[in-house]
């Protein structure tokens, strides 16, 4: 009977080992699911975080690019009007000046047919 007794005892204190090891399992498996969970969320949460990060950035991207090139069109617009005005501010001063010259050479032709032909006149008269 002794050895009954002590094959019941050792056979409980395996038991009881076994059942501990089996509880001990079960919680760390509990905790080790837990902190998965809190990965999976926090894993989640940045994915979200960072397609809301990209789309803002894009966003800002496409308004400065936008910005960007409103100003380099209206910067090209002045640039245009710029040119254009020089360049009919030199078209008028070369009409001017060539309108100028012309006048000036009819002017010194009228002086030299009318100084010819009074100078004939008072040739023949004297």
């Amino acid at each position: 009977m002794e050895t009954t007794y002590f094959v019941l005892g050792m056979l409980s204190i395996v038991g009881a080992i076994a059942i501990a090891t089996i509880v001990w399992g079960v919680v760390k498996i509990s905790k080790l699911l837990k902190a998965i969970k809190q990965y999976e969320e926090w894993i989640s949460n940045n994915d979200r975080n960072m397609y809301e990060n990209i789309h803002r950035l894009r966003d800002d991207l496409d308004r400065r690019m936008d910005g960007m090139e409103r100003h380099a069109n209206d910067h090209i617009t002045d640039l245009q009007r710029d040119v254009v005005a020089r360049i009919n501010d030199q078209i008028t001063d070369a009409v001017t000046q060539s309108t100028s010259y012309t006048d000036k050479r009819i002017d010194k032709l009228i002086d030299t047919y009318f100084d010819i032909k009074s100078a004939k006149k008072q040739v023949i008269k004297g």
